[in-house]
């Protein structure tokens, strides 16, 4: 059994495809391409495959992580090669490596994600104060929000601690910004940008303008071996 690694992103064409839908995709790509994925055992066996992250729908990205195990020895070049033939418009595999045993599990091995996302703010914001606005936001000791746990009961959690930086710079459009967001994984747990944002909206003045138009895009996701 060899163990590979390999990253992926996600452009504009496959931007709301759920993260069911991306997994079944990426099923049909390694039969199409004759990538020989062990199977689980048991009576329901299925593709020993994962992904670093669920991506949220909405989402594109430069810089995602899947692992599958293979039965047979298969060359990297040679299987991003058969993948990418494989693979729909919108998913394009860009890099490929095997593991030795004993490597992390992509999700424990989680660090950091640079996003950059567009979205449409209030009239007549500007820029000037929003970005002091910001740093007023960024200065709170701490940032309490209602999350759902794994039982499904609203909880507060205080997401101060995955926030390593925000920043915002104005659009081509006068009623757009763009806003740069680094975001920290500690164990294996994070915050979306969104929910930052609706905070930001919550705790300091209500500027974001939270709808199905907001462009959400992953830069870098850096794994603690890249850090």
């Amino acid at each position: 059994m060899v163990k590979i690694h390999y990253q992926f992103k996600r452009s504009t064409p496959l931007r709301f495809l759920s993260h069911l839908d991306q997994q079944r995709l990426f099923q049909r790509a390694f039969r199409r391409a004759n990538i020989p994925v062990a199977y689980s055992q048991g009576f329901n066996p299925h593709l020993r495959m994962s992904f670093a992250l669920a991506m949220s729908v909405g989402l594109t990205s430069d810089a995602e992580y899947g692992e599958v195990i293979v039965s047979t020895d298969i060359d990297v070049d040679t299987f991003i090669h058969r993948m990418n033939q494989a693979l729909p418009k919108g998913l394009e595999i860009i890099a490929a490596k095997i593991c030795g045993e004993g490597v992390e599990s992509l999700s424990a091995s989680l660090y950091q994600s640079d996003y950059r996302i567009r979205i449409k703010v209030m009239p007549e914001t500007d820029l000037n104060e929003l970005a002091a606005s910001v740093r007023m936001y960024l200065e709170l000791p701490q940032i309490l929000i209602q999350k759902r746990n794994k039982k499904g009961k609203y909880v507060q959690k205080n997401i101060r601690p995955f926030i390593e930086s925000i920043s915002v710079c104005a659009d081509a459009e006068i009623d757009h910004v763009n806003v740069k967001m680094t975001l920290i994984y500690i164990e294996q747990q994070c915050v979306k940008p969104e929910q930052v944002l609706a905070s930001f909206n919550d705790q300091i003045r209500a500027v974001f303008v939270i709808d199905p138009t907001i462009e959400l895009h992953r830069e870098k996701l850096l794994l603690k071996a890249d850090a």
